[in-house]
């Protein structure tokens, strides 16, 4: 079991009240009518506390850019290690981290980012010994596990069903040019029946399948299914083409941070479904929807 005693954790120094309202004042402008209003939901967004499970393609990306909106309380985990291959698209990937934990990584370069935040490191990923502590007083986590591994990803969702805290969790894969957004509440379907393959079994050909249906409701038409199954099917690796990810790690701050100030309640505002519903952001074909699910 892990010693929480030797977990990395990154506390605040820069904490000067000034500094802070100095560094997100261009956020205001867009929080409310009124300077009260305003602040008061600038508060919500320093105040909460986001878990991110899985630092690579798109997590990283978006701890950094939630710190940058002014929340000051993270926890990170991966236990996955940066590659060539990820220096594509993932935030912290290059030459000189190759090698190194992703979530300690990622730790270390949002924390110097602005050295006003607190944040709590999972090098080990999200583990049966261990889940829990990641969820404790967490009011949002996303789920950002890598695709085929499905046994970490149930393990998560149990952990968040636990959780009396945490309010829902999200989930954004990209696939070409296409982004898709779950939604998991305690009232939405469960991980375990929208993805549908059993917890323990091998990735075979028939579960690998299965999931992909469920990852991509909607399968891009280019390149073919010839092409795709190779990558997706036989190796059981996911192609990501790299200028789609920063695209889901704006969206998906962009909707955490309406669902911690309130934003999103406002009239107007587009509620997204929740799983087995989605939205989906389409960028070559500019189609942007979201489609509401039916489950029993």
């Amino acid at each position: 079991m892990h010693d929480m005693a030797d977990r990395t954790r990154y506390t605040a120094t820069e904490t000067g009240d000034d500094y802070y309202w100095e560094r997100v004042k261009r956020n205001l402008g867009w929080l409310g009518n009124t300077p009260e209003e305003q602040r008061e939901r600038q508060l919500k967004l320093k105040n909460a506390k986001i878990g991110v499970a899985g630092v690579g393609g798109i997590g990283g990306a978006t701890a950094e850019r939630l710190v940058r909106m002014g929340v000051q309380n993270l926890k990170v985990a991966d236990p996955d290690t940066f590659e060539y291959s990820n220096i594509n698209r993932q935030f912290g990937a290059s030459v000189d981290t190759v090698g190194r934990n992703k979530a300690e990584v990622v730790a270390e370069l949002v924390y110097n980012t602005t050295r006003d935040v607190n944040i709590e490191v999972f090098p080990e990923g999200i583990t049966e010994e261990t889940v829990d502590e990641f969820f404790e007083d967490c009011d949002y986590v996303l789920d950002k596990i890598e695709l085929y591994e499905i046994n970490a990803r149930y393990t998560l969702h149990q952990a968040f069903r636990r959780s009396e805290q945490c309010k829902f969790m999200m989930l954004t894969p990209v696939f070409g040019h296409r982004t898709f957004f779950f939604k998991w509440t305690r009232d939405s379907m469960t991980a375990e029946d929208y993805f549908g393959v059993p917890a323990g079994e091998p990735m075979t050909e028939a579960n690998a399948r299965q999931l992909i249906s469920r990852f991509i409701p909607e399968m891009p038409d280019y390149p073919g299914r010839e092409v795709l199954d190779e990558w997706f099917i036989k190796n059981l690796e996911c192609p990501i083409f790299a200028g789609t990810p920063p695209l889901a790690q704006g969206m998906l701050a962009s909707r955490i941070g309406q669902a911690i100030t309130g934003l999103d309640q406002l009239p107007g505002a587009v509620p997204l479904p929740v799983t087995p519903g989605y939205a989906m952001l389409d960028t070559q074909k500019w189609v942007a929807k979201t489609v509401e699910g039916v489950w029993w």
